[in-house]
């Protein structure tokens, strides 16, 4: 059954669902001639800046990723995230978790492999060990479970989405052309933000239309996955757009 609440968006720290030593295996594996000091500063600063979102996705508190990168006190971690570099790193989108800065896990990644490809010698080595905490963090039985409850609940209730939002809003036309359906055979659910957009508005049955089967395997094909993009292809095909407002 399709629930008109959404469930909220909740982040657990990292440190209260895994123990630092979960992560400390990884210096086990390390190199002899890297230092342990290093090594431990790298799980430190994920151990105590991590949330992890209740989909799975590790968030990093922006004040704790220079000991990630490896920029020290330099403050050159501010730019790479907030700025990013001009044809190489997009800016990070920021996401604000109890009032501080923090960015998500592919974002880090995407710093850590920037610094990767600039780097060598030791900085470079330290660098591949904050990259394998990082996959060992995504790998912890708790966050894999997390990411499976999140990603099993969407797949058991989206088939009833259709239903639901045809009962609920009395709907008995595709709602881009206008044409009557006799059945619900003829029509499906299309999110207005696709799954892989926006997971957390999966369910929702305001981020959806009923459209004609054929027109939503047009949009499949198209790979339409935003808002604006739903938007551009309702102006671009003379399709009523009242779903926008």
């Amino acid at each position: 059954m399709i629930s008109d609440n959404l469930p909220a968006v909740i982040y657990y720290p990292l440190e209260k669902i895994s123990t630092k030593n979960e992560l400390e295996i990884i210096s086990t594996f390390a190199k002899d001639s890297l230092d342990k000091g290093h090594i431990s500063s790298i799980i430190n600063a994920f151990y105590k800046n991590t949330q992890i979102c209740l989909n799975g996705i590790p968030y990093i508190r922006v004040k704790g990723v220079s000991q990630i990168i490896r920029t020290g006190n330099s403050g050159a971690e501010r730019p790479l995230i907030y700025q990013g570099i001009a044809g190489v790193l997009s800016p990070s989108a920021i996401i604000e978790i109890d009032g501080e800065d923090y960015i998500s896990g592919p974002s880090l990644l995407a710093l850590i492999s920037t610094r990767i490809s600039v780097k060598s010698g030791i900085t470079k080595e330290y660098l591949s060990i904050a990259f394998d905490v990082y996959n060992r963090i995504v790998n912890l039985p708790n966050v894999r479970d997390m990411k499976d409850v999140f990603i099993s609940e969407i797949e058991t209730k989206r088939p009833y989405l259709k239903k639901a939002r045809i009962e609920k809003f009395g709907i008995d036309r595709c709602e881009f052309t206008g044409n009557l359906f006799e059945n619900y055979r003829e029509v499906e659910f299309a999110h207005i933000e696709s799954v892989v957009a926006n997971p957390f508005k999966a369910l929702d049955l305001n981020n959806g239309v009923i459209i004609l089967k054929e027109i939503h395997t047009r949009l499949t094909k198209l790979n339409v996955h935003t808002y604006e993009q739903l938007y551009l292809f309702c102006k671009d095909n003379n399709y009523f757009v009242d779903w926008a407002n």
